[in-house]
């Protein structure tokens, strides 16, 4: 596993537990993470918005926007949130079989969380150049 690929688990692992103090945290350590990656990875995480979008969208108090254009629109996306308030997210990244479903408090956290599970799983099953093992 590389350290790209722990960086990604430790971000799901952070949203799980709640370490993340606001939703635009969570938008802004996902869009580090996302900056760093191997090119290999390239066609699963673009495109996507640049930091300058992100940063918009975080200064007009709008997390869950910038995190929907952080999955990009490569992506099919579920959102919903109960009476309760807890959020539900599912992602599921084009033309891949793998999905990601999280909860989480905040609709942004579980979006991103979804987002990373789905990409840990497509990852697992890639060779170390990017190509997808049967």
């Amino acid at each position: 596993m590389s350290s790209w690929d722990a960086s990604l688990l430790t971000f799901v692992d952070s949203c799980s537990v709640g370490d993340f103090g606001t939703a635009a945290q969570a938008v802004l350590a996902m869009a580090e993470i996302l900056d760093a990656a191997p090119t290999h990875y390239a066609p699963l995480i673009s495109p996507r918005a640049d930091a300058d979008r992100i940063a918009e969208l975080l200064a007009a108090d709008a997390p869950l926007c910038a995190a929907m254009e952080l999955v990009g629109p490569l992506c099919g996306v579920l959102l919903s949130r109960s009476a309760g308030g807890t959020a539900s997210g599912m992602v599921k990244i084009i033309d891949e079989v793998d999905e990601g479903n999280f909860f989480a408090e905040d609709p942004a956290i579980a979006l991103l969380g979804a987002y990373g599970t789905a990409l840990v799983a497509v990852i697992a099953r890639m060779d170390g150049n990017g190509r997808l093992t049967p």
